[in-house]
Order: C-alpha cells, then sequence, then structure tokens
C-alpha cells in the first residue's frame, strides 16, 4: 500500500502507543533509515545519564517481529543508551520502555520522518537551557550528573549563555564561531565583549586575533617564568585580579597586575639572594627578570681553575679511564656489521653509561671553576627569574664605578703581568659615552626595518636583487664547496622578523609601516592553502605577478637589521639605498618616541642643527622633560631625524656629484652638512 507523506504521519499518529519491557527490543537490520554514527553531538554516555535522569522523553518506533521481538526502527542510539544503563546494573533488564508499534511497510518511511525531521538544538539554546537548570535551583554538580559530563563542562556552557545576547543572536545566525565567543565569554562584562568584537576587522575576526587583544598586558600563567615561580595561588593571595580561562584544559590563568606580580617575585628570590650574598659578594642585586640592556655597561669576572683535591683528581682520572675504555668499545661495536641484538642491547647500556659518567665529569670540573676570592670582594651578582621559573644567579659582574679596583686586585692576584690580569677579568670597550642607549637604538633600528619592510612591498625588483644578492653571497663565496645534507629542496634559509619588531619598540603596533606589513600578511594567510603540502601546487596554478607578489613580501618579512649599537654603517644600508628610504614618512622625532630617551645636550643639538641657534636657546634653561616637550614642537615640521634612520646616498650618486662639482647639502632629515659639529655638542 503506497501513502503519502501526509498520509503517512496520520497513520502514525493513530498507531498504539505502549510499553514493551527492554529485553523484547532488538535494533531492527532494516527498517534503521539513520546509520550509525559514533561521532553523533551527545555522547552514549551523556544520552544514557539524561535518560537515567529524566526518563525516555522521546518514544522508539518499533515492528513486531516474531516470537514477542520488537523491531526498533527509530531510535537506535537510545536503545544502545538504554543498554549501557542495563549493562552497569543502573536499570532491570525487564525495564519498560514506551513505543509506538507501526506496521513492516511503514517502518522505513517512520524511520525516515522522524529523523528528517528532527531538528538539531542550536548550540545557544543548549547553553541558556544549562542556565535556566541552574537559575531553577539545581546545582551545577546535579546537572553534570544528569547530562554524563563534567561540572566542568557545566560551567562552560554556562559561561557561554553569559555572553552578550546581541554576540549570542549572531552566534545564531552563523556572524560568530564558536571559537570566537569561547575567547569572548572569559569576560564578564558584555559591553566589553561587543566593543572587543567590533575593534576587529571583519576580514580578520579569528579566535587567535581575537585572543592576542585581549590579552595585551596580561601576563600569562604556564608561559612567563615569574609567573611560574610566583604561582597562580600566591599571586590570588595577595590579591592580585586575574581572568581564567574556562575553556583551557589546564586551567590557564592570565594576571592582571604585572607590577605586583614582580614584586612578589622579589620578595620570594630574597632567601636566594641571601645565600648568594653568604658567598662573598660585594653587592647583590634581586630582579624578577634579568634585563641585558641595565648591566650592558658592567664588566665579567671569569673564572679560574683551582687545584683539585686529592680525592677529585683520582676520581677525575679514574673517569677518564672508564670513557677511553667504554668509548673504545662503542667504536668497535659501530664498526661491527652484524645484525646481533645483543650487541644493539650492549650498545645502548654503553651510551647510558658514557652518559652518567661525562655528567659526574662535569661536575668535578664545574666544582673546579671558581671566582677569585679577591676579585669577588670588588665584584657582585643578579639574583632573577630564569623563562623556565626556576631561580637563576648571574655572577661575577663589575660596576662601571669599580673597574679601577678590580682591574689593580686582579693584578695583584698575577704578579702585575698584564696578559695573565686581562684574563681574569672582561670589561666593556672603552670610549666616549655613547650618545643613544643600547635600548633606544634598538627602537629605532627596529623601526628602519620596519619602514625597509614595507617599502620593499611595492619593489619586486629590489626584493627579487636582494635575494639574489644573498643566494650568491652563500653559495658562490667558497667555490663550489657547500653543505650536504637535509630534508630541504632548497637549502635556503630565512627567518620571520616582522612580528619580532614589536618585542624592540613600545609604539610599534602604532607604527604605518607595521601595520601595513601585518595587514598584508594576514590577506596572505588567508589567500594560501592551510596545507604545506598543496602550496607548492597552489602556486604553479598562479599567473606569475601572483608569485612575485608573495615572494615579495616574504624577501621583506625576513629582513632583519635591528641593532642596539650605533655604527657607522649598518647592514640594511643597501636595501635603504636601493629603496630610496625616507624615514621621514614613517618616524617622527616626539618626546615619547626620542627625546625623552636622550641626554639634553643631544635633545639641543638636534634642535640647533634642524631649526637654528635661536630655536634651541629658549630650551637650554628648561628641565629636561620641557626641553624635550619644546624640542617636539619645534622640529614638528623640520623632518629632524638621529643619523642612525638616515639613507646616505649610493656610492654612484656621490661620485656624480662630486664630478659635477656641486656640494651635496642634506635635505631636512638627510646627512647633516657638519657631523663634526653635531658629534662634539651630542657629547
Amino acid at each position: 500500500m503506497k501513502l503519502s507523506k501526509q498520509e503517512l504521519e496520520a497513520v502514525i499518529a493513530a498507531s498504539p502507543r505502549s510499553f514493551v519491557p527492554f529485553n523484547e527490543l532488538v535494533l531492527s537490520p532494516t527498517y534503521q533509515a539513520r546509520p550509525e554514527n559514533p561521532a553523533a553531538p551527545l555522547p552514549l554516555a551523556e544520552l544514557a545519564a539524561s535518560i537515567e535522569a529524566a526518563g525516555l522523553l522521546h518514544n522508539l518506533i518499533v515492528v513486531r517481529g516474531a516470537r514477542g521481538v520488537h523491531e526498533v526502527c527509530a531510535g537506535g542510539r537510545r536503545l544502545r543508551a538504554m543498554s549501557l544503563l542495563v549493562e552497569q546494573g543502573r536499570w532491570a533488564e525487564n525495564q519498560p520502555v514506551p513505543v509506538l508499534v507501526v506496521q513492516a511497510e511503514q517502518a522505513l518511511m517512520a524511520s525516515l520522518i522522524e529523523n528528517v525531521e528532527r531538528e538539531a538544538l542550536n548550540p545557544a539554546d543548549e547553553f541558556a537551557a544549562f542556565a535556566r537548570l541552574i537559575d531553577g535551583g539545581r546545582s551545577v554538580e546535579d546537572v553534570a550528573a544528569a547530562f554524563g559530563v563534567t561540572p566542568q563542562v557545566v560551567k562552560r556552557r554556562l559561561k557561554l549563555a553569559a555572553v552578550s545576547p546581541a554576540l549570542l543572536t549572531l552566534f545564531r545566525e552563523g556572524g560568530i564561531g564558536l571559537d570566537c565567543l569561547m575567547v569572548l565569554a572569559s569576560i564578564d562584562d558584555p559591553a566589553r565583549q561587543e566593543q572587543l568584537w567590533q575593534q576587529l576587522p571583519e576580514w580578520n575576526r579569528g579566535a587567535d586575533q581575537l585572543r592576542r587583544l585581549l590579552t595585551r598586558g596580561e601576563v600569562e600563567s604556564d608561559r612567563d617564568g615569574v609567573a611560574i615561580f610566583v604561582t597562580v595561588a600566591a599571586y590570588e593571595a595577595a590579591g592580585g585580579p586575574l581572568r581564567r580561562d574556562l575553556f583551557s584544559d589546564d586551567g590557564k590563568a592570565y594576571l592582571q597586575d604585572a607590577a605586583l606580580l614582580e614584586r612578589l617575585a622579589v620578595d620570594k628570590l630574597q632567601q636566594p639572594a641571601r645565600e648568594a650574598a653568604a658567598e662573598g659578594w660585594k653587592w647583590v642585586d634581586v630582579r624578577a627578570r634579568y634585563v641585558y640592556e641595565d648591566y650592558v655597561r658592567h664588566g665579567e669576572v671569569r673564572r679560574t681553575r683551582r687545584a683539585p683535591t686529592a680525592d677529585e683528581a683520582a676520581r677525575h682520572a679514574q673517569l677518564e679511564g672508564a670513557l677511553e675504555t667504554l668509548h673504545a668499545r662503542m667504536e668497535a661495536l659501530s664498526d661491527d656489521d652484524g645484525d646481533d641484538d645483543g650487541d644493539e642491547n650492549e650498545y645502548a647500556a654503553l651510551e647510558a653509561d658514557d652518559e652518567r659518567l661525562q655528567a659526574e665529569l662535569n661536575t668535578i670540573d664545574e666544582a673546579l671553576a671558581v671566582f677569585p676570592a679577591d676579585l669577588m670582594a670588588q665584584a657582585g651578582c643578579v639574583v632573577f627569574v630564569g623563562a623556565r621559573g626556576t631561580v637563576e644567579v648571574k655572577r661575577g659582574l663589575v660596576r662601571p664605578e669599580d673597574r679601577d679596583a678590580v682591574v689593580q686586585a686582579a693584578r695583584q692576584a698575577t704578579s702585575g703581568e698584564p696578559t695573565t690580569s686581562t684574563a681574569l677579568v672582561s670589561l666593556p670597550k672603552g670610549g666616549a659615552r655613547a650618545v643613544h642607549s643600547e635600548k633606544l637604538m634598538r627602537s629605532l633600528t627596529a623601526h628602519r626595518v620596519a619602514a625597509i619592510q614595507a617599502e620593499l612591498l611595492l619593489r619586486p625588483d629590489v626584493a627579487l636583487a636582494a635575494l639574489t644578492a644573498h643566494l650568491a653571497a652563500k653559495l658562490l663565496k667558497d667555490g663550489f664547496h657547500r653543505y650536504r645534507g637535509g630534508d630541504d629542496a632548497l637549502t635556503v634559509s630565512a627567518n620571520e622578523t616582522h612580528e619580532g619588531l614589536r618585542r624592540e619598540s613600545a609604539d610599534m603596533i602604532e607604527a604605518e609601516a607595521w601595520k601595513q606589513m601585518e595587514q598584508t600578511r594576514i590577506e596572505w594567510t588567508t589567500r594560501l592553502p592551510a596545507d604545506g603540502t598543496a602550496l607548492m601546487p597552489w602556486l604553479l596554478e598562479q599567473d606569475r605577478h601572483t608569485v612575485v607578489e608573495l615572494l615579495t613580501f616574504l624577501v621583506a618579512a625576513s629582513v632583519t637589521g635591528v641593532d642596539g649599537t650605533e655604527r657607522e654603517r649598518q647592514s640594511t644600508d643597501a636595501l635603504a639605498q636601493a629603496l630610496g628610504l625616507d624615514m621621514r614618512r614613517w618616524w617622527k622625532a616626539s618626546a615619547a618616541s626620542y627625546f625623552n630617551h636622550v641626554s639634553k645636550a643631544t635633545t639641543l643639538a638636534a634642535v640647533t642643527e634642524a631649526a637654528g641657534g635661536n630655536a634651541a636657546a629658549p630650551l637650554a634653561g628648561l628641565k629636561k622633560d620641557g626641553a624635550a616637550a619644546g624640542a617636539e614642537q619645534a622640529l614638528a615640521a623640520t623632518g629632524w631625524l638621529p643619523r642612525c634612520l638616515r639613507t646616505s646616498p649610493r656610492r654612484s650618486e656621490t661620485g656624480r656629484a662630486r664630478l659635477d662639482g656641486g656640494d651635496m647639502e642634506a635635505e631636512p632629515g638627510g646627512e647633516p652638512q657638519d657631523e663634526e659639529s653635531l658629534d662634539a655638542s651630542a657629547r
């Protein structure tokens, strides 16, 4: 009998509904419309817990079979969930199960109707339903038990239910992904959630970008060494604010008071500092983190080797002999071409012995390397937290004011022999004090690198020349010799430097050059295939312009040249000259970017050079902050640049200028006409 869908629905509606003992139900091999799906949204254990807690809310559709058996044609997963309850002793074998009995010829159609017309619950509705259960008086643990999930899962769904209603509506409409919603759920303020979402450009609304925006200024509990050392528990006990990521399996937290975290670290380091001071150092600095720039002007005392005791000498000789014998045996086994498993096992045991004996030998050698006591009395150490959250000590540092005393002590310790005494102490090179600190130089040269990267985006000819020059220098400088081995198809090495520029300068993310590179990077990331194996085929399908455009970006992203030292020549000079780099397009001298970080004399010299002595004179009587602000205003329209940001003309251009007989007067921001006078005034 052939029925229409409406007629069949009417038949099903009129079919008898009754209860059948569970042990009389079997899964129909014939009438199941939906095949088994192991990756179904609700795991079997959760479904079983739900049935146990609330009963079977939707009856099974069955067909009467032979010998009193009923074949289930719709509700197979529910049947398997009930089987789990019976197997675990949570249900009786004859537990009554509500069913709807249909005729055999109607069974497959009935199964199809139920499965096709069953609409999956929107996740947002599920979050809201969990919240209503809690609001109705259920505990998190009760709800978790009822649905066969952990309390953590319930808490996560409650967090998602509390997200801004506007964002939840957008989620229902497919305008925001669940991964982004989970990131936003870690903030309790719905208005802040909406604000963060709106801050992202429409073409870059991904979870990673959202997470970077959200965590700016926060300290990650599981990645920051100081946070690991202090511990989240101690930070919380001290009243430190934090934001927990419920969607992290390891309970990750983001600490929001970096100053408090560092104070706690310094407090915890006091005992290790006392232990270091007891070694006999003149001074001990306690820092949460070791900052290289703070100690760049310090010298360093070198260790010497003391005479070993009789026991140490004997053990040292014994270990060396044992290692020599062991290595000879390992070499013999390596020369043996046999495939004997016994040889392989012996070799593995010898490797373990080698590692153990070498570690003991190194321990003795380290114990014999000591700092001379008379030099320790003039030097110091820094106690700080390392990158892995452990206490570290940087020993043997010499303050600038203690250099003469340390050198004198070293001479006395070596009977006045200059060659021997200098081997005990390493001091920074002397000479006039640099105009710019290492930190400022790194910031300025980072901006120069960012500008070169941005300029290169429009100059594929320069990018291709730079890449070719790099390869020629690597491959042609030593005849036909080149390194062998490796699995790469090309022996070209490159490192991405764009992202690292943010660490060099506090205002880098506001720089237009950096923004252009970042936008281009995101655009390429979106265009390129996600699978690395598909990259080459994809490129082969593109036109030459697209390939060259990508190559240009990649070359730009590999430009390096950040330097903490003032030099006559920078590694990026050739690129800057080829591009005709004008840093006035990309950087401007202000109090924040420059004048607050240099001496007042350097500030006045800059104003004199760019705007004349009359402009500099009123600033001479001001304090440094006032002079910095005045300099910013005086130079606002001049385009003045510090020398490290200026681009020298190409040699060919310089030669042409000289042949023409003309003087190369510097434009604003170009090379100064009188460098010696600038150097003198800056110093």
